[in-house]
């Protein structure tokens, strides 16, 4: 059997504590391993996944996160920090993250601001996976673009120094930090104001990529149309590995279109939630609605799960 890693970063009344419980209950009804990981606004959620313990998933949460939401509870089960979260991804065969885009194989996206706790929230994250020994690669897109600047100061609303835990990243943790050439084009930011631990590049989707052999999947819980989502679905797709596409959540809308254009054996295959779809009234097409077990079969199998 082997052990699936669960995270979750988002709030209350969001849709990803409901598919996290139901991908922890299906892995343990086959016999898997489950860890489950809270972090940011995702600690609310540490009473709603507790009983999951009862079945033999271990569950932990940042307490740090959790207090300063004001709902941390000394001596509680599963107080922790992102150090556990590291410990969790060393003894992980696959991992799910939900409101922080990374993945198993090393690679995190950080997509919001210096204005947003969950740009640093992705670059502790990013910390947490250099526990498991593989090379870490952080790329900053869109807003995320902001923490590559010289100069930066978040102390007077973040309460810390998150442009030190980036540096950290890369020279204490042996990590890499890349964005892309255009993406500061597009955010205003000139390459010559960007700090030395980042690295600037054509194109850093495919510079931060890694050697996949068991292919990649891509969870989409919004907009296919995203341009990175799309970007790095195309990118992996042209590198020849098997790509699989999966509408979850609202991104069940455009995947059902997307999977009714597409061969059913193309290279990026594409698959639907069928338990997302039915609480929408959406009828998945044939043959492309896969349950919560064989979704959590197919994260098994890919070497690295993008929720985006």
């Amino acid at each position: 059997m082997a052990s699936l890693l669960l995270c979750l970063f988002d709030g209350p009344r969001r849709e990803g504590v409901h598919t996290v419980t139901q991908l922890a209950r299906a892995a343990l009804d086959s016999g898997h391993t489950v860890g489950v990981f809270l972090g940011g606004d995702g600690t609310a959620h540490a009473d709603a996944l507790a009983p999951l313990r009862d079945r033999g998933a271990r569950v932990m949460a940042c307490s740090a996160d959790a207090a300063l939401r004001g709902w941390d509870r000394p001596g509680t089960p599963g107080r922790g920090s992102y150090v556990d979260l590291g410990s969790m991804a060393a003894e992980a065969d696959a991992m799910a993250s939900f409101g922080c885009v990374a993945s198993l194989d090393g690679r995190v996206v950080v997509r919001h601001g210096p204005a947003d706790e969950r740009g640093w929230v992705a670059l502790r994250v990013a910390t947490a996976l250099t526990f498991t020994g593989r090379p870490v690669r952080a790329v900053l897109d869109g807003a995320g673009a902001g923490w590559a600047v010289q100069g930066l100061d978040v102390r007077a609303w973040m309460g810390g120094d998150p442009s030190k835990d980036l540096d950290g990243l890369v020279e204490d943790a042996g990590g890499t930090v890349l964005v892309g050439a255009p993406t500061l084009a597009s955010q205003g930011i000139d390459s010559g104001a960007v700090r030395p631990t980042v690295q600037v590049v054509d194109e850093a989707w495919r510079r931060a990529e890694a050697p996949r052999p068991g292919g990649v999947l891509h969870v989409v819980t919004g907009t296919v149309t995203d341009p990175l989502v799309a970007h790095a679905i195309a990118t992996d797709a042209d590198q020849g590995e098997p790509v699989r596409t999966l509408g979850l959540h609202d991104g069940v809308y455009e995947a059902t279109v997307l999977a009714r254009s597409l061969d059913e054996h193309a290279l990026a295959q594409v698959r639907l939630c069928a338990d997302d779809c039915r609480r929408r009234g959406l009828p998945a097409p044939p043959s492309r609605a896969d349950e919560y077990a064989a979704i959590v079969d197919a994260m098994l199998a890919a070497s690295a799960t993008f929720v985006w």
